[in-house]
C-alpha cells in the first residue's frame, strides 16, 4: 500500500492495473450468424466509447463465439451465448459464456494437422493473438485477454 491509499479524497493519477475502466455485455442466439453480430457489437461498442479495438480482437471473439455455437449447448435450439468485454488500463478481456458442455466433460481438443481442414485451428489463432486465454472458472465458456 502506498501512502496515497490512506489520504481521504485522493484520486491516483493512474488507475490500478487490475481496475476495470469500462465493461459491456450482450446476449446472442446460439446460431452461426450470431458470430458476425457479436463481432459487429464489439466494434460498435468500442467505437461509441472512442476506444480503439485491439488488433485481432474481432477474430478472437469470432473464434470463441464459434466454439460456443458449435461445441456447447449454446448451439442447441433456443440456445444462447453471452459476450462480455472488460476494458482495463493495460488489457482487454473478452469472455464468451456458453450453455455448457455436452455431458460432464468439455475437453479442449488438439488442433488438426490437416492444413486443408475447414475446422480445428480456432484455438491456435486465439493462442497466437491473445496474451492469455483459457476456460472460464465455471467451465461454461472461454476468455481471452489482449494487451493494450
Amino acid at each position: 500500500m502506498n501512502s496515497h491509499d490512506t489520504v481521504p479524497g485522493y484520486l491516483p493519477a493512474f488507475p490500478r492495473r487490475d481496475e476495470v475502466l469500462w465493461r459491456a455485455r450482450a446476449d446472442f442466439p446460439g446460431v452461426p450468424t450470431s458470430v458476425g453480430a457479436a463481432r459487429a457489437w464489439l466494434h460498435d461498442r468500442l467505437a461509441a466509447r472512442g476506444i480503439e479495438a485491439p488488433e485481432n480482437a474481432g477474430l478472437i471473439l469470432s473464434e470463441l463465439a464459434t466454439n460456443a455455437v458449435h461445441h456447447t449447448r449454446s448451439g442447441l435450439p433456443d440456445g444462447r451465448f453471452a459476450v462480455r468485454l472488460l476494458v482495463h488500463p493495460h488489457r482487454f478481456r473478452l469472455e464468451v459464456r456458453d450453455g455448457g458442455p455436452f455431458g460432464n466433460v468439455h475437453p479442449l481438443r488438439r488442433p488438426t494437422s490437416d492444413l486443408m481442414a475447414e475446422h480445428g485451428r480456432g484455438l491456435i489463432l486465439v493462442d497466437s493473438f491473445a496474451a492469455r486465454w483459457g476456460r472460464l472458472a465455471n467451465g461454461h465458456g472461454m476468455y481471452a485477454e489482449v494487451d493494450r
